[in-house]
């Protein structure tokens, strides 16, 4: 997932190494649900590109495939599973970042603090080839708070050449805003669905349930993109 990009820091300690699959939906929820996770000071500042303009959330579904920790060992079993709700947003003195609000994994609450602790994390994936065209991918994700939070996606879509790019970026947690992470990072992505590119995303259900997620998802929401990264490797360092 691109988000709005930071300048080059210095002094930086690399904490995390990971080589992942991804799968991004962009959606406007309700303004006001979304406004009350954000940290004090910070407001909604929904995207402006031509694909998704008005999209003031992210929900990012993350495959971690090889997870390494500062020093090069794998970390905890190596891989994990988990998604987040990432918000652009911009601070009283005008810095934009993307804030980490939510999340539902089954590590706890994770780096930014705010995840839930999923009971249940599964992720089915799978894909056909075809000699002269990109080929169809299948996936299911699976996740489940003990609290009755769930999220639950189904979806099959015709893949095209994924368009490589790099780019730096800091997020924060809405928790703890006054932290920061930079991620370095070089990914592949295939833009399937957006108002600026041709739909190509065959069939597609999307559920959010649960207290944490109703307020967001209140039946209003309108899904604006969606963005598959089929390798996404990222270098994660703090100061």
């Amino acid at each position: 997932m691109l988000t709005l990009a930071a300048p080059s820091v210095s002094a930086q300690t690399i904490t995390e190494w990971s080589a992942e699959n991804r799968l991004s939906l962009s959606f406007h929820v309700n303004d006001e649900a979304l406004q009350r996770l954000l940290p004090a000071g910070w407001t909604s500042a929904p995207s402006t590109a031509p694909g998704d303009r008005g999209a003031n959330l992210r929900v990012v579904f993350i495959d971690r495939q090889v997870v390494l920790d500062g020093q090069g060992k794998a970390f905890r079993t190596g891989t994990s599973r988990y998604l987040v709700f990432a918000v652009p947003a911009r601070n009283a003195s005008g810095e934009a970042n993307t804030v980490i609000v939510r999340g539902l994994s089954p590590e706890g609450p994770g780096a930014y603090g705010v995840n839930l602790t999923a009971v249940v994390s599964t992720v089915t994936r799978s894909s056909t080839a075809q000699a002269e065209e990109g080929g169809r991918t299948e996936e299911s994700w699976r996740f489940a708070a003990a609290s009755g939070e769930r999220i639950e996606l189904q979806v099959a879509y015709r893949r095209a050449l994924a368009v490589k790019s790099h780019a730096e970026t800091k997020l924060r947690s809405a928790l703890h805003p006054e932290l920061t992470r930079t991620y370095k990072i070089d990914q592949a992505a295939d833009v399937v669905r957006s108002a600026s590119t041709p739909d190509r995303v065959e069939s597609l259900t999307f559920r959010a349930s649960g207290a944490a997620f109703a307020p967001l998802f209140d039946g209003k929401e309108t899904l604006l993109s969606v963005t598959s990264l089929p390798w996404y490797v990222r270098e994660v360092s703090v100061p």
